[in-house]
């Protein structure tokens, strides 16, 4: 698809989620993965969603995966639940035997993830190329003010 869109002088922005506080919560998680790597602590990430979502772990869920993992330089694993009307929940942790470090993001409606896609739609204008939302979020959001 990059081809595509470069060849033809297009534009595309893609993300696993246009949440702008979901993908705030990716950096969040990124610097605490950072603070407790070389300490005694097990990272795991806890994903749960309403029962009719059909992928498990969630886009989401992944990307957390892959940061954490990247961070810490370990494997992490993840947990999905699917069950009744859970709004989208993902649970990021560190556990050691002393304690617990939990971070959480709760999304509570569709409302994040529309405000993220008119970020989008408007910081593209005018441009070519293919970008990761996660990646021109600062730019978005400075031209958003």
């Amino acid at each position: 698809m990059r081809k595509v869109f470069e060849r033809e002088g297009g534009a595309l922005i893609y993300g696993a989620n246009f949440s702008v506080g979901v993908n705030l919560f990716y950096r969040v998680v990124a610097r605490a993965a950072e603070m407790f790597r070389g300490f005694d602590y097990a990272a795991f990430i806890e994903e749960a969603h309403h029962s009719r979502k059909r992928d498990a772990p969630s886009g989401t869920a992944l990307r957390l995966r892959d940061i954490v993992a990247e961070a810490c330089g370990a494997d992490v694993p993840v947990a999905s639940t699917r069950a009744g009307h859970i709004p989208g929940t993902h649970r990021v942790g560190f556990d050691s035997a002393a304690d617990t470090v939990t971070l959480t993001h709760t999304a509570r409606s569709r409302e994040g993830f529309a405000s993220g896609a008119l970020v989008a739609a408007r910081w593209i204008q005018g441009k070519k190329g293919v970008y990761e939302f996660s990646e021109t979020l600062e730019e978005m959001l400075r031209g958003a003010e």
